[in-house]
């Protein structure tokens, strides 16, 4: 089963407002911890009962990036979580309680199988249920359940998954920029090349907050044509050619991209054509023959 980790929010929010929160990847050993405070849960039922002994934990796989892969393959990582859960929660004599009230079945169902990309309807309904996740990970009484490893799991691997496509563009672009920023302090010119491609701007500022939706493409459509000139001259092939780089570089083509559909989708359509009266003209006139 994959565990997701998370990065540190910006400013006000994840990346932004408009962009949708988005989680996962990995994070060294750290796992996620709720950004913002939620109310208690409503009717929740108590606090899983768990035997003296630990309860086992599911083992840690591959160090695979969420987001970045295929479809099938999350909806894959998913279910195992979802499953691993089931089977903590079915070690408690209240377990069931707790995977109604976190709305298992149903989740399953919605997370869905096959190659193509969640509906909005879909990911919006997925949302609702990270939330609840959310309620009982902020709520100190709910540790022994948000505290298990398949808990955390599935509540980062749904929120990465429910997440519009621009919230993941941008969480891609953040986590990749933040591995070049890595290999760039190694270098003895790597301070100059960070602040020549302004990778905190790519990692996340709250400067980006404060900028309307046009005022961003703009901003990040300049860093774009940086990178596309790095990548296409000669004498910066030694930057060009690092992993890190071109990664980040593809996850900037793919949020400038996601960026312009957002805009173009909000752009008011044209006011109807108003309804002319009929043009009447006047009955023309006999001409005279000579």
């Amino acid at each position: 089963m994959i565990i997701l980790g998370g990065a540190a929010p910006v400013g006000r929010g994840w990346y932004g407002p408009g962009y949708g929160r988005t989680y996962g990847g990995w994070n060294n050993n750290t796992y996620y911890v709720p950004a913002q405070t939620y109310g208690p849960v409503i009717n929740a039922p108590a606090p899983v009962n768990v035997a003296p002994a630990p309860l086992p934990q599911p083992v840690r796989t591959t160090n695979e990036d969420f987001s970045m892969l295929p479809i099938a393959r999350q909806r894959e990582l998913l279910l195992q979580a979802l499953n691993a859960l089931e089977d903590d929660f079915a070690r408690s004599p209240n377990g069931d309680d707790w995977s109604r009230q976190l709305q298992l079945a149903t989740t399953a169902k919605l997370i869905g199988e096959g190659d193509e990309p969640t509906e909005q309807i879909t990911r919006a309904r997925l949302r609702s249920v990270v939330e609840l996740f959310d309620e009982v990970a902020e709520n100190p009484d709910y540790r022994p359940v948000s505290e298990l490893l398949s808990f955390r799991s599935l509540q980062a691997g749904l929120r990465e998954f429910a997440s519009e496509p621009i919230g993941q563009a941008r969480g891609r672009l953040s986590r990749s920029a933040d591995l070049l920023t890595q290999q760039l302090k190694t270098w003895p010119t790597g301070e100059r090349w960070k602040d020549y491609l302004q990778v905190a701007w790519l990692v996340g500022t709250e400067e980006e907050e404060k900028l309307e939706m046009p005022e961003r493409l703009v901003r990040f459509e300049k860093l774009l044509a940086k990178f596309d000139r790095v990548k296409t001259d000669e004498q910066f092939q030694v930057v060009s050619q690092e992993p890190t780089f071109g990664t980040t570089h593809a996850a900037l083509q793919v949020f400038v991209r996601e960026l312009r559909l957002v805009i173009e989708a909000n752009v008011p359509a044209p006011a109807p054509a108003p309804d002319l009266p009929e043009l009447k003209l006047p009955e023309p006139k006999e001409i005279e023959q000579p």
